[in-house]
């Protein structure tokens, strides 16, 4: 869309203004706005009157109503993104903090996922929210095997990224303490390491050499048929949010409707799952802004009254997935553009000093 160096200058003064007041931008104000005067020079209040009507027969700004000034609409924010948006230097107090915030070495991936958002939260002044990785990208971290007298041992399958599966079964009285530590070593052994994907199509019998005894080789089998059960059973529809009650301080969602629908919607992991991962192909390449409509649609519509700028994540060259900030499409988006990717640093950082 081909706008005059006036026009360009009005609308990125509109959307700047708008995102800090919340109020619909008028000819006066623009008058009065020294970054516009900058930029533009001395202008009319008519001039400037025609221009914003203009821009609003363009689509890229919206009146309200009547005598209200005008606000910013997606394709206008879009446009600001593209090709008006000055990201900021990261200040060396906010690199401190990141640092400070992401411990390294880490636990677990979804411990350095809630770091990193708690982190991105506290910098921007919006909800933060992560997804933890696939089931079929994450990875066996450890299996481990504890008594349950007097006949039962609870099995748990620890993956990479912190999640935690476990299974209690039944076994015979002759087994032992020293059987079990026995196949726990032999498990971990195994599988510390395997995609959980792998575990689908990995037979007992490929990875059982080096045991012996007929009661711990049949008690490894059955273990190592829970851990496939337990791995099965693992689902994909799991985030990390952090400083959702941001939002209430958001005008957008002073209303106690408006507000409650947006916290369901961070409340339902499966449409944020969803919401993210289609937004992962555009990450992978860079971080990726996207607006409010350009959410498509979930189950609750109000997340296009949204915006996010986020990033992937990965380790090893393998992308596991997606580390976002959320606000109302009125967001600060230079700020979070520049924030993004100095947190990327430091969660990757975090992530490749996993055990």
């Amino acid at each position: 869309m081909k706008l005059n160096e006036r026009q360009r200058a009005l609308l990125a003064a509109v959307i700047e203004r708008y995102v800090e007041t919340a109020e619909p931008v008028g000819s006066s104000a623009m008058c009065a706005d020294v970054g516009f005067v900058a930029r533009a020079g001395n202008v009319s209040s008519a001039t400037i009157r025609n221009e914003l009507s203009e821009l609003e027969n363009l689509g890229l700004l919206a009146q309200p109503h009547t005598s209200a000034g005008r606000v910013p609409t997606d394709a206008g924010y879009r446009l600001y993104v593209n090709e008006m948006l000055r990201p900021r230097s990261v200040k060396p107090q906010e690199r401190a903090q990141i640092h400070a915030q992401i411990s390294s070495p880490a636990n677990s991936i979804e411990d350095v996922l809630r770091d990193a958002c708690a982190a991105l939260a506290k910098l921007t002044g919006y909800p933060a929210v992560a997804t933890l990785p696939q089931a079929r990208r994450d990875t066996i971290r450890q299996v481990q095997i504890n008594p349950l007298p007097p006949r039962q041992v609870v099995l748990a399958l620890v993956t990479q990224s912190g999640r935690i599966e476990h299974r209690v079964f039944e076994v015979g009285s002759e087994t032992t303490d020293e059987r079990l530590v026995t196949v726990v070593n032999f498990l971990n052994q195994q599988l510390s390491g395997r995609a959980l994907s792998t575990l689908r199509v990995l037979d007992f019998a490929a990875i059982s050499d080096g045991l012996h005894g007929a009661e711990t080789l049949s008690l490894a089998a059955r273990a190592f048929e829970f851990v496939k059960k337990s791995a099965e059973d693992l689902g994909d529809e799991r985030i990390v949010v952090q400083g959702l009650i941001t939002l209430l301080d958001e005008p957008e969602f002073s209303d106690i409707s408006m507000a409650r629908q947006a916290m369901r919607l961070f409340d339902n992991a499966g449409a944020m799952n969803e919401l993210l991962q289609t937004q992962l192909e555009t990450m992978e390449s860079g971080h990726s802004v996207v607006i409010g409509h350009e959410l498509g649609a979930t189950e609750n519509p109000v997340a296009q009254r949204f915006s996010l700028v986020g990033i992937a994540y990965g380790i090893g060259g393998d992308v596991l997935g997606t580390v976002a900030v959320m606000g109302p499409t009125r967001l600060k988006y230079g700020e979070a553009v520049s924030l993004i990717p100095a947190l990327s640093q430091r969660l990757q950082s975090s992530l490749e000093s996993l055990d």
